[in-house]
């Protein structure tokens, strides 16, 4: 378990309609024991967050290796398939960065990266949102500039969501190695991070309200490009 192999675990969960076991017992007494919090919970919340196989415990806990984007990029090259990465400038809230790990994990994206500080931990909220997903989606701090540069040292095309941008994100091509840079909750894409994009896209608003939430942002175009990737558009004669 978490607790046992040094782990970070920032909460416990456990079923309390579960029947007491020494098991149980010794796993809330190791929780406490190390100061982190122990919760009971009805069964259906262990359920949404570990599927149905959880045992009546859940561990929320930080990830135990780094992996870098390097590293990220040489698997999808061992696999044969274009990598999909989705860069950050600011994300600030745990809640947004949850909700865009479940969405990164669902339309198979390979990696999330934030910039080294002042981003959103990976604390508990951003894991009960991510329902899992941050277990299986890979969250690389680094500089945006040098993960920048290395994507377009190794191919990928950079697209940079942007409210001024000409281009309509429906009309980009995504379906190559791809990666998609969006800004954070308050902040637009700075100039600089602009300028080393390859294609600028933007989405369109029909009603008031000028931009939308970053997660929702960061699910459309990852969706647009698995639709392009399983839809492909007709070619031309």
């Amino acid at each position: 378990m978490a607790l046992r192999t040094g782990q970070r675990v920032f909460e416990v969960r456990l079923d309390r309609g579960a029947r007491a076991t020494p098991r149980i017992a010794a796993i809330a007494d190791a929780a406490k024991a190390a100061g982190v919090p122990v919760q009971l919970v009805d069964r259906p919340e262990l359920e949404r967050l570990a599927g149905p196989n959880h045992q009546g415990v859940v561990a929320i806990a930080a990830a135990m290796h780094e992996i870098k984007l390097k590293d990220v990029l040489s698997r999808c090259a061992a696999e044969n398939r274009p990598p999909c990465v989705v860069l950050l400038r600011e994300l600030l809230h745990e809640h947004n960065l949850g909700a865009i790990l479940r969405t990164a994990d669902a339309a198979g994206a390979d990696a999330i990266v934030l910039p080294s500080h002042g981003a959103a931990p990976v604390g508990p909220e951003a894991i009960r949102v991510s329902t899992g997903a941050s277990e299986t989606v890979p969250i690389i701090r680094q500089s945006l500039t040098q993960a920048m540069a290395l994507l377009r040292r190794q191919g990928l095309t950079i697209i940079g969501a942007e409210p001024e941008a000409q281009t309509p994100y429906w009309d980009q091509d995504m379906t190559g190695p791809v990666a998609f840079l969006l800004g954070g909750e308050d902040r637009a894409l700075s100039q600089p991070l602009r300028g080393a994009c390859h294609a600028l896209v933007h989405i369109p608003m029909a009603g008031r309200v000028t931009s939308l939430n970053v997660s929702v942002a960061c699910g459309l175009l990852l969706y647009e490009r698995l639709r392009q990737i399983r839809m492909p558009r007709p070619t031309s004669t």
